[in-house]
């Protein structure tokens, strides 16, 4: 349990860094150098650890791997860093982290699988639990509302976490099915998102201006070598070692310690809209898992 709670923590600190990173810079061109220096250094751990017929892909399946490029590192990172510009550290990672549920409607919506009455009702009482937290807005949220108490940049975060659970389902879909590594797909994928995304920035001239360009470096490198290398290997770890239900439930461990370092270190305020939606979706969850936990 205690790698667990470590693997959490770490993953939370991307955020705050994450937050930091991006009032440096464009989100594009953060996607671009993050994604990139990420893939590269997994690709060349796999090409040192593995023969080369392991990373050899079937041309037929560049269309799944398409699609986890798009939407799981293009797309989904360039959502992320726009709306944590605008929003706090802890409501960013908060709505991330409503993946579970995501996860679940896309199996029900694109394989009719069939959910029980529990995660049901823990889907409605998670998605009734979202509402506080929307509720709050800050200062450089005001003027960006799109509907109701919906603000764009939280709209941004809403779209990366389910575009960032579609993703994992056709990684899903590759590994299970066709027999990819895992890293070989992490590590091809975040070097073509980030080349895609550097291209995007060159292309519509936006270029980085940075006024902390040694704390940016060295905050880049914790988050490359942190979320992209040490956390993903972590975490295929804790998977042989604990359920895929266990490691799901307790990912709501990361805005909670995302609410506290975004305290220590960012000066944020936890108002009552961030307890009251992380009780209400963390029974949510609780619900949802309880057929799980029961079996």
């Amino acid at each position: 349990m205690t790698l667990i709670l470590l693997l959490h923590i770490l993953f939370a600190s991307t955020f705050t860094t994450g937050k930091f990173l991006s009032t440096q810079t464009s989100p594009v061109f953060l996607t671009g150098l993050r994604m990139l220096l990420g893939g590269v250094i997994v690709l060349v751990y796999l090409l040192i650890k593995s023969r080369k017929k392991e990373i050899v892909c079937n041309i037929a399946d560049w269309k799944e791997l398409a699609q986890v490029i798009f939407f799981g590192v293009y797309a989904n990172y360039i959502l992320r860093f726009w709306a944590l510009a605008y929003l706090s550290s802890s409501k960013t990672c908060f709505l991330f982290n409503i993946q579970p549920f995501l996860s679940s409607l896309y199996v029900y919506l694109l394989y009719n699988e069939r959910l029980s009455r529990n995660k049901w009702a823990g889907l409605l009482i998670g998605f009734i639990g979202m509402i506080p937290i929307l509720m709050s807005n800050t200062s450089s949220e005001m003027g960006r509302s799109v509907f109701l108490f919906f603000s764009l940049p939280e709209c941004a975060a809403l779209l990366s976490a389910a575009m960032h659970s579609y993703s994992w389902i056709v990684v899903q879909k590759l590994v299970r099915y066709k027999k990819y590594d895992p890293t070989f797909i992490t590590g091809t994928t975040m070097t073509s998102g980030g080349l895609l995304a550097l291209a995007t920035a060159w292309f519509i001239q936006d270029l980085p201006t940075l006024n902390h360009s040694n704390e940016f470096v060295f905050l880049l490198m914790y988050v490359v070598l942190v979320s992209n290398v040490f956390c993903h290997n972590l975490y295929g770890h804790l998977l042989k070692q604990y359920s895929a239900t266990l490691m799901a439930f307790a990912s709501f461990l990361t805005p909670i310690f995302a609410a506290l370092f975004g305290a220590l270190f960012l000066h944020e305020t936890i108002t009552w809209h961030f307890y009251a939606s992380t009780v209400t979706v963390f029974m949510g969850l609780y619900i949802f898992y309880r057929d799980e936990f029961n079996a």
